[in-house]
C-alpha cells in the first residue's frame, strides 16, 4: 500500500535498545565479543547455545552461512574466524537456543557525491551509535559529521574513495530489543540562529547554526525491566542511545509504515498509575543526530 496523498498520523512508535553483547534469550548472558576482527570484508557473526552440559556447547556461523557445530565452551577467548573471538565467563549454566550477534565493518564501500559518502550496501546503513565506526577518505578529507541512521558522513571537502571500518560498527536487526511501544509522540526540530548586528541597520540579520530536535511521547511499556535497565546502564556509562521508530502512517499495523528512524537519548520517564486507568508513562527524549525518513512498504 503506497503512502496517502493526505497525511494520516498514526502517532505510534517503537523504542529499541541494543541488546547487551547482541544477546537474545532467557538464560545466562556472560559472553563478550573480542575486538580483533581482521577479515578482508565486513561480516556478522551469530553464536547459539546448542546443548547444555559439562561443558555447554555452541554453534556459530558467519554471514548466515553454514553452522560450525558442537563447539565446547572453554571459558577462554575462542576464535570463530578472521580474528573474531567470543569469551564465555562460565562453561556451564547456559540455556539452549540463546544467541549472540555482532556486525563488523571492514573497508565497507561507499557511494560518494561531493562532500558526502554513504555506505552502498543498504543492509549496513544503521550504524551503532554506541560504537561509532570510522569513515576514511583516500584523498585525506576529514569527517565533520556522521549521520548514523543513514550510514553517511559529511567531509570538509570533496571526497575521493571512502571506506568504513568498525568492530560492532553496524546493527544486525536481531541485536535490537524492543523495550517499549509508544503513542501520541511529538518532536520539535530547530536550528540555532546567531544575530549579526550591523551599525544603523533597522532589521536584524540571522546566521543559521547547528540543528537539534527533542520530543516526547505518552508510552505504553512492555512488561519487564529492560527499559529501566537500559536507562541505568546509560547513566553508568554504558550504551547511551535508544533507536526510535516514529510512525506517521501505519495502515497495516506491522511496523512497515512511513516513519522517522533516529538514535536518541532518553531524558526522563514520568511514572504514574491513576486508579481505573490503563497504566502509561510519558517519556522525553533528545535526538542524537539527524533522523531518517523511511517510506511505507
Amino acid at each position: 500500500m503506497s503512502s496517502p496523498s493526505v497525511p494520516v498520523h498514526g502517532k505510534t512508535a517503537a523504542i529499541y535498545r541494543m541488546r547487551p553483547n547482541g544477546f537474545k534469550g532467557d538464560g545466562l548472558n556472560d559472553a563478550s565479543w573480542g575486538t580483533g576482527y581482521n577479515g578482508v570484508a565486513s561480516a556478522y557473526f551469530e553464536v547459539v547455545i546448542q546443548t547444555e552440559g559439562t561443558p555447554d556447547q555452541f554453534k556459530w556461523r558467519k554471514d548466515g552461512g553454514a553452522w560450525t557445530e558442537n563447539v565446547a565452551i572453554t571459558g577462554a577467548a575462542q576464535t570463530l574466524s578472521d580474528g573474531q573471538t567470543i569469551t564465555f565467563a562460565a562453561t556451564t549454566g547456559h540455556t539452549a537456543n540463546d544467541q549472540w550477534v555482532i556486525g563488523n565493518l571492514k573497508d565497507e564501500a561507499c557511494t560518494e557525491s561531493g562532500v558526502e559518502a554513504q555506505i552502498t550496501d543498504s543492509a549496513k546503513l544503521l550504524l551503532n551509535a554506541n560504537a561509532v565506526p570510522i569513515f576514511t577518505d583516500s584523498g585525506g578529507k576529514n569527517v565533520i559529521e556522521k549521520q548514523l541512521v543513514l550510514g553517511k558522513a559529511i567531509f570538509d571537502g570533496n571526497v575521493t574513495t571512502v571506506t568504513v571500518t568498525g568492530n560492532n560498527g553496524y546493527i544486525v536487526r536481531s541485536a535490537l530489543e524492543l523495550v517499549a511501544y509508544s503513542f501520541d509522540w511529538h518532536f520539535t526540530a530547530g536550528v540555532d540562529l546567531a544575530v549579526i548586528p550591523r551599525h544603523q541597520k533597522q532589521w536584524k540579520e540571522k546566521l543559521p547554526g547547528q540543528a537539534e530536535a527533542s520530543g516526547g511521547a505518552e508510552s505504553y511499556f512492555i512488561g519487564g525491566s529492560s527499559f529501566f535497565d537500559a536507562l541505568k546502564e546509560a547513566a553508568e556509562g554504558g550504551d547511551k542511545y535508544f533507536l526510535l521508530e516514529l510512525y506517521t502512517y501505519e495502515p497495516d499495523g506491522d511496523q512497515t509504515g512511513d516513519h522517522f528512524a533516529v538514535w536518541a537519548a532518553i531524558k526522563g520517564a514520568d511514572i504514574n498509575a491513576p486508579v481505573n486507568e490503563v497504566m502509561k508513562e510519558p517519556i522525553t527524549f533528545e535526538f542524537h543526530g539527524i533522523p531518517k525518513f523511511v517510506a511505507n512498504t
